[in-house]
Formats: C-alpha cells, sequence, structure tokens
C-alpha cells in the first residue's frame, strides 16, 4: 500500500507599502525592493533613484530620510544608471555641449572605473542620506569631469 502525504505550503503575498506620496515623487517597496517614480523617471534601482532625486528634489526633503533596506539585492543596481545622472543627465548627454562623444560611446569607461564604488556606497550607507553624501564625497562633478578629461571624453 502506498501512501501520500501532502505538503501544505503557506503562500506569502508580499503586500507594496507606500513609502511616500508628493506632488512629483512616489516611493513604494514590494518585499525588499523599491520603487521610485520621479516626474517622468521610473525605476527599481537606488543609486539611480538618489542620482535623480539629487537633481530634482529639496536638500532637505524628508525623501532623504528613507531607510535603506539590508536585504535588498545589490545585484540590481546598474551603476552606469547613476553615472549617466551624475555626469550630466539628459540634458548633457543630449546635446553633448562639453562631451564629445554621446553616453553610448562613454558608459563603459565610466562604469570600469567607478562601478563598483557605487554598488560599495549602497552598501555602506543606512539611508538615501547616506547615498546622497557618498555620492556628492566620491562621485561629485569634479571628479567625473577630470576622469573624462583623462579619457578624451571633453571638449578642453
Amino acid at each position: 500500500m502506498i501512501t501520500m502525504k501532502r505538503k501544505r505550503i503557506t503562500l506569502e503575498k508580499q503586500q507594496e507599502k507606500e513609502i511616500l506620496n508628493q506632488r512629483e515623487l512616489r516611493v513604494t517597496k514590494e518585499g525588499n525592493d523599491y520603487f521610485f517614480e520621479i516626474g517622468p523617471e521610473m525605476t527599481s534601482d537606488v543609486a539611480e533613484a538618489v542620482s535623480i532625486l539629487m537633481r530634482k528634489i529639496d536638500w532637505n526633503d524628508p525623501i532623504w530620510e528613507t531607510t535603506i533596506d539590508k536585504k535588498m539585492i545589490y545585484e540590481n543596481i546598474t551603476p552606469e544608471k547613476s553615472l549617466y545622472w551624475l555626469s550630466g543627465g539628459y540634458k548633457e548627454w543630449n546635446t553633448l555641449d562639453h562631451y564629445n562623444r554621446p553616453w553610448c560611446d562613454c558608459y563603459l569607461e565610466f562604469q570600469e572605473e567607478f562601478g563598483f564604488l557605487i554598488v560599495n556606497l549602497v552598501k555602506k550607507s543606512k539611508t538615501l542620506l547616506d547615498v546622497r553624501n557618498a555620492f556628492m564625497k566620491y562621485l561629485n562633478l569634479p571628479t567625473l569631469y577630470n576622469f573624462a578629461i583623462s579619457k578624451n571624453m571633453v571638449r578642453v
């Protein structure tokens, strides 16, 4: 006689938690993932979100106090997205006012130089403010601009 035992599995539905909802900014968290809607931009990459927020949101806004969940999957961080915004964003890379090559020709060099740094800065941070401050210290515009000059990406 063969008896089959059934195993009961409880499926846990992950609920979306709204962290912040302002006029131009909405942040939600589902499980260990964050979702940012910043004006027309949408991303689940915390580093990219901070890079965009640095350009669009007041420096005293309460969003900066948002805690980063340490269970976040850091492999989902795409450094070139952050570097795009930190090095000028749409305005700079679409007009090429200062750069002499388009982003698609430059991003790999930026990523090779600063990619691991971005991930490590996010890993060490507890809040979005910590990420912002780390970006300002280690990935500020003079740092990125000097790198671009050294790689002949900039009109001098």
